[in-house]
């Protein structure tokens, strides 16, 4: 495990005991000192606890990586490519294989990018249940399981992996059903084109914040207290225009490559009806949708505090997990198809990364184009990138494209430099 939030808390104490002590835990984290309890509770909805079991808790990575067959991020999006970085020089391709509790955008891209093309990649859609810290390195809480989530690997890992090696790791098999199930999908789809954070946090917090003018705002000005609930319907129709534009390019992606993980992304009203359906007390619109949603009501608004007032947290995950690595890889893909003659909305992504970015100190799109000077820090698709990039990562020839174009130049008719 790497990273110690709310879902590593979980899986710490979820799975020794799930395996009946056959996967040995170990704990990369900058915090070992916190973990000095080796064996870390988590509270389950109807009250019942489990206790998990700590082999080795550490901050130095060559200390874990390299005896581990499984290596399993927890943390933010926005870290997870410095994080492989730093992982790779301990990471051996062919003994252990990788993956994330929370995947968006093109992590698996990443992956094999840092990892090398063989890489044994699995990403979770989803968090395999609504939870949190209770106390730090001790105690945590799921406060709703889910029936199942999806994942998707790479080619090299197979569904009986999934089923046998990687699903009893977060099962909440106390409550007497076996769930979440991982339903293996097709291909990367449904994690790139998820509506769900890449598209609820920037409309929510633009909301929140759209009369802000670079000073704090005094009390009365100040956004609401709590991120979801009793969402305004200007949010909400932000909201409603950013899924049809990500439906419509999610259509356009699956006309262009016929990429069957399309299928397995719907409208976010749907998804919304269909995972928490019983938890909405309002379902008159997008905006009551989301602001009635038990599941949601107990996220803060990420707030910079000071005795002038509150302000735009720039550098909180709610702002950065979901423009670099959210709206604007859909953008990067919107681009990628106008070059193929298919052209597809996306005025409200972009209008969200321009206020995002200021609130940043970034600069992704320049004059209405991703090619500002901070998008080389994402992983984004550029011009001449193959699109089933999206859908499946590299293929292993593509990643030695760069000597193959240098030998092909070398060997143009020349006689010496001129």
């Amino acid at each position: 495990l790497i990273a110690a939030g709310n879902s590593g808390h979980v899986c710490a104490a979820l799975i020794d005991g799930n395996t009946h002590g056959r996967v040995k835990v170990q704990l990369l984290t900058s915090r070992p000192e916190l973990f000095k309890n080796l064996n870390p509770k988590v509270r389950f909805p109807d009250g019942q606890m489990q206790e998990g079991l700590l082999h080795r808790v550490s901050k130095n990575p060559a200390e874990l990586i390299p005896n581990s067959d499984i290596v399993l991020w927890t943390g933010p999006v926005t870290s997870t490519k410095e994080v492989f970085e730093k992982l790779q020089p301990y990471f051996d391709a062919n003994r252990t294989c990788i993956g994330t509790i929370f995947a968006q955008g093109l992590v698996h891209v990443s992956a094999q990018r840092i990892f090398g093309p063989h890489v044994r990649f699995f990403a979770l859609r989803n968090i395999p249940w609504l939870c949190r810290v209770v106390k730090v390195g001790e105690e945590s809480e799921i406060t709703g399981a889910k029936s199942s989530i999806g994942v998707i690997t790479t080619s090299n890992l197979s569904e009986t992996w999934v089923k046998t090696q990687l699903e009893p790791l977060f099962v909440v098999q106390k409550s007497g059903k076996w769930e979440p199930v991982l339903e293996v999908l097709p291909d990367f789809c449904p994690v790139v084109f998820n509506p769900a954070n890449q598209i609820i946090h920037p409309a929510r917090y633009w909301a929140m914040f759209r009369n802000w003018s670079g000073q704090p705002l005094p009390k009365e000005a100040e956004p609401p207290e709590w991120l979801y609930r009793d969402m305004d319907e200007t949010a909400g129709q932000v909201l409603v225009v950013l899924d049809e534009e990500l439906q419509a390019l999610k259509n356009a992606y699956f006309r262009a490559t016929g990429a069957q993980g399309c299928n397995h992304v719907i409208p976010l009203a749907t998804r919304l009806l269909e995972q928490y359906g019983d938890q909405i007390s309002d379902k008159s619109t997008m905006a009551k949708m989301v602001g009635t949603n038990k599941a949601y009501s107990m996220a803060r608004t990420p707030v910079l505090r000071s005795i002038q007032g509150v302000m735009p947290h720039p550098s909180h995950r709610v702002v950065t997990d979901d423009i670099g690595w959210g709206l604007c890889v859909l953008v990067s893909i919107a681009e990628r198809l106008e070059d193929v003659g298919m052209q597809t909305p996306t005025t409200m992504m972009r209008m969200l990364i321009e206020w995002h970015q200021k609130i940043m100190g970034k600069e992704y799109l320049y004059h209405g184009r991703l090619r500002g000077r901070d998008c080389a820090e994402l992983v984004l698709l550029h011009p001449g990138d193959d699109l089933s990039m999206v859908a499946k990562g590299l293929h292993s020839d593509s990643l030695d494209d760069w000597i193959s174009k240098a030998d092909g130049q070398a060997s143009e008719p020349r006689y010496g430099n001129p």
